[in-house]
């Protein structure tokens, strides 16, 4: 049975109840440090020995612990903490005997065992990258938040203790796979090989289990960011935008760096398995997701849980609330998507922060929906995607207003949870504000030229001219939005494209409607 304080609706009041504030004027001097003994089989698969150094890390951030990696158990009086199966550790199998519960090669626990007058902690599986699992289920139910461009620790540091957890997980959904090649600037075809692998270690903390990859790349050719690029601040004085690495080994080098955290890698197609879209269905570079819907497809997937699903990604930056919410009802029996929320963001940013995100993300979600339900291709990167626009024959309609109005009030929210947001997380919320923020500025741009094409039409080029003007000012501010938060090639992707296919063709159409 769970221990009652990991029940999952209520870890995120656990992880803040739990503790005292982990500030650096807190940290517990070297004196106090717990000891602790991390115990790994003699010939430990690779996986177990990277669980150790996980592990080892963790307890480090989290209470100061001077941590030490052995075989066998300590005679000592150090805390003991136990990572592996019998099959991989004989320590374990000595604490265990034969009360080693059958897992399956996903199952894994967490769990305070009593052991020769003292309680040790084992951390396993019914396979090596379980065991792995075990180590970063430990890390959150300390608090440890995982996201997919690294880790935030609590905002409270936990007491240290080893008792009290009685943790054991199976999967309802055992094939969790990534998919996020989608032949676009923006996609992973522009990430590094280190890019890549330092997401495929969020995706390891996650429980991932796949990895798509294409047979062939799709070649995708350098882009123009030097001169008038709005937003080129973060190609770090560089002319172009391009992947480097894109080499023969590519794909290569990331299936290895897939294999050293445990993740299988499909390439093609994953048969059988249930399509999931996280963000937008096609390539549009505006956030658009629903963790309701979310909720909805995963709970009908737990039917056929060896099919599995395939998460296809456009923006990871938008997706961290949504791979969070894969990860966690993957193994849970229900999970709201308001649980889910306030289990990632509370143990990381504080109380009452998660309310305002939900709402923002809600509102989020009412705007995606206009959107894919009038012009599903409004943000998605091409020639004339936002000339097409000036051809209007009639005011902008009713539902693109409304989407823009929705973005708004979903910025605006973000912005209230950054200010109720202790220390910590803040650069998470920040970074939906933002998000939020180029969505409103790019919609209002394709207003404005709704406007300028309906003034067109009436013959008054006075007004047309003003409003294509006040078009191009909106996309600049849209991409410099973006640029404020961007942290990886896909939101660098996404600046140089829509310089190429958005700004530089507004701004050439309004230079050549200012000719006499």
């Amino acid at each position: 049975m769970r221990h009652p304080l990991f029940a999952l609706p209520t870890l995120a009041a656990f992880a803040l109840g739990l503790c005292a504030a982990l500030l650096p004027e807190h940290a517990a001097s070297a004196a106090a440090a717990p000891r602790v003994t991390i115990v790994v089989g003699a010939n430990a698969p690779a996986l177990e020995q990277l669980a150790a150094t996980e592990l080892a890390s963790q307890l480090q951030s989290l209470v100061g612990a001077q941590a030490t990696t052995q075989t066998a158990l300590p005679a000592d009086d150090a805390a003991v903490i136990l990572i592996g199966s019998p099959q991989t550790s004989a320590a374990v199998d000595a604490v265990f005997g034969k009360q080693w519960p059958k897992l399956s090669r996903q199952g894994h626990l967490v769990k305070s065992v009593p052991f020769q007058g003292r309680t040790v902690l084992v951390l396993g599986g019914g396979s090596p990258v379980a065991s792995l699992w075990a180590v970063h289920e430990f890390g959150y139910r300390c608090g440890i938040r995982h996201l997919l461009h690294g880790d935030f620790l609590p905002l409270e540091k936990p007491a240290f203790t080893l008792a009290g957890f009685d943790v054991v997980l199976e999967p309802r959904v055992k094939r969790r796979a990534w998919s996020a090649f989608i032949g676009q600037p923006f996609g992973a075809e522009s990430w590094s090989v280190a890019d890549h692998t330092r997401l495929l270690t969020q995706l390891a903390k996650l429980k991932f289990t796949h990895i798509v990859l294409p047979a062939a790349l799709t070649p995708v050719a350098a882009l123009r960011v030097d001169g008038d690029t709005p937003g080129r601040k973060v190609f770090g004085g560089a002319r172009q935008f391009e992947n480097a690495d894109r080499g023969d080994d590519f794909l290569p080098r990331i299936k290895a760096a897939a294999a050293a955290v445990g993740i299988f890698v499909q390439v093609g197609e994953m048969p059988d398995a249930i399509e999931i879209n996280p963000g937008p269905a096609n390539a549009s570079v505006l956030p658009q997701f629903n963790l309701e819907t979310l909720a909805t497809q995963l709970n009908a997937l737990r039917l056929k849980p060896t099919a599995g699903f395939v998460a296809r990604v456009v923006i990871p930056g938008d997706l961290n609330a949504s791979a969070h919410f894969l990860s966690r009802a993957s193994f849970a029996d229900q999970l709201t998507a308001a649980q889910s929320v306030s289990d990632l963001v509370t143990p990381i940013c504080g109380k009452e922060v998660d309310e305002r995100l939900l709402k923002g993300f809600g509102l989020a979600a009412q705007a995606a929906a206009l959107i894919t339900a009038n012009d599903a291709a409004i943000a998605v990167p091409a020639a004339r995607m936002t000339l097409r626009h000036l051809e209007a024959k009639a005011a902008p309609p009713a539902w693109l207003t409304e989407a823009k109005n929705l973005y708004a009030q979903a910025m605006n929210e973000m912005y209230r949870a950054n200010t109720r947001a202790r220390d910590g997380a803040r650069p998470y919320i920040l970074y939906h504000a933002k998000r939020f923020e180029f969505a409103l500025h790019y919609l209002t741009s394709i207003e404005l030229l709704w406007k300028a094409g309906f003034a067109g039409a009436e013959g008054k080029n006075e007004a047309r001219t003003q409003a294509l003007e006040q078009a191009v000012e909106a996309m600049y501010n849209a991409l410099n939005a973006l640029a404020d938060v961007a942290r990886d090639a896909s939101d660098r992707g996404t600046i140089a494209i829509l310089n190429v296919h958005a700004y530089r063709p507004l701004l050439q159409t309004l230079e050549a409607a200012a000719k006499p």
